[in-house]
């Protein structure tokens, strides 16, 4: 793909910050996320992005870039300044590793720093030979004992789809995130006794009364169930769960229909908003989403914007808050 890759990041941005959309959704948070996207330049094609938008309260967002497993096969290459101190891994998993979905940096851009950022790998029904290589590469052995206690207390239909490392965090703590199956999302659907029961199996025991308010809106919905969990040096996992619904990859005309008046994201957005966890800005995402064919120096290349999924998050056992991820990135056609 000749064309800038920055060129097309500030495209995407553009068009789905536009027509107002930037102050009302994204904040002032720009110019930093740009530099974050430039510091992940490793290989040669356009990563997958994602913006991280809070529901509610000033707008601000967070930046998530994930580089393919494809790309990073072979003499991987970083552009000046890339890489973000990960280098090692990036060689590692582009050289040695024949596992995983890909590599991805997140970005809390929102706190004003991009020096140390998370790195997750995707492993999504393509498990790491060797998780405990990665952890070591990404925050040391101490994090692959971490995982792999956790990772043998999860309860049957769990799995994991991508874990890594939070250095900038407080506690530094590992991230696991799991989906669950269809016929563990009809259990639990039938009786959230269940969810709070497979929570505690695995650790998991600041649950409070929370859970089934913003477990419930989802489980009824089509999307798919998602658990995000941190893990802390001590042992015991952190105070914050997430509990996510997954809206599968689609066209922004599919976007649209979902979150039209009676759609099902439309549905499962105003509970958001009905337990104050969302104002009214999530209305804002079909036009924020896009599937556009852009012609440059006669090469082809397919954008596209689309939200993939909503994040409630429970803390202490009390909801907390609500984001949204836009999903974007560019593709050469033929």
């Amino acid at each position: 793909m000749p064309l800038d890759r920055l060129t097309i990041y500030e495209a995407i941005y553009l068009l789905a910050a536009g027509e107002g959309r930037e102050e009302k959704l994204f904040g002032t948070c720009a110019p930093l996320a740009r530099e974050a996207f430039e510091r992940s330049l490793i290989g040669g094609e356009f990563p997958i992005i994602w913006f991280e938008i809070p529901l509610s309260g000033e707008p601000w967002f967070d930046l998530h870039v994930s580089l393919s497993r494809e790309e990073l096969h072979g003499d991987v290459r970083f552009a000046p300044g890339a890489g973000s101190g990960y280098d090692e891994l990036f060689r590692w998993y582009a050289e040695e590793e024949t596992g995983g979905c890909g590599l991805a940096f997140a970005y809390d851009v929102s706190r004003g720093t991009i020096d140390d950022p998370a790195v997750h790998v995707n492993v999504n029904q393509k498990p790491l030979s060797d998780m405990d290589r990665f952890f070591e590469l990404a925050s040391g052995k101490e994090a692959a004992g971490l995982y792999s206690d956790f990772t043998n207390r999860l309860p049957r239909g769990w799995s994991v789809w991508y874990a890594g490392s939070h250095p900038g965090r407080p506690g530094s703590p590992v991230r696991v995130d799991c989906y669950v199956d269809q016929t563990l999302e009809k259990a639990y659907a039938a009786d959230s006794a269940m969810l709070e029961r497979d929570l505690r199996t695995c650790g998991f025991d600041a649950i409070g009364s929370a859970l089934h308010d913003l477990a419930t809106p989802i489980l009824q919905s089509p999307f798919r169930l998602e658990l995000q969990f941190d893990l802390m040096h001590d042992g015991s996992l952190g105070p914050t769960l997430g509990i996510s619904a997954g809206f599968s990859v689609g066209s922004a005309n599919r976007i649209r229909r979902l979150f039209g008046e009676g759609g099902p994201a439309a549905t499962l957005m105003g509970a958001v908003e009905r337990m104050g966890l969302a104002d009214d800005r999530w209305r804002l995402i079909p036009d924020a989403s896009f599937s556009k064919l852009v012609h440059v120096d006669g090469e082809a290349i397919a954008l596209y914007c689309v939200p993939t999924f909503v994040k409630l998050r429970i803390r202490e056992g009390e909801a907390l808050d609500a984001k949204l991820y836009l999903q974007a990135s560019a593709v050469a056609r033929e």
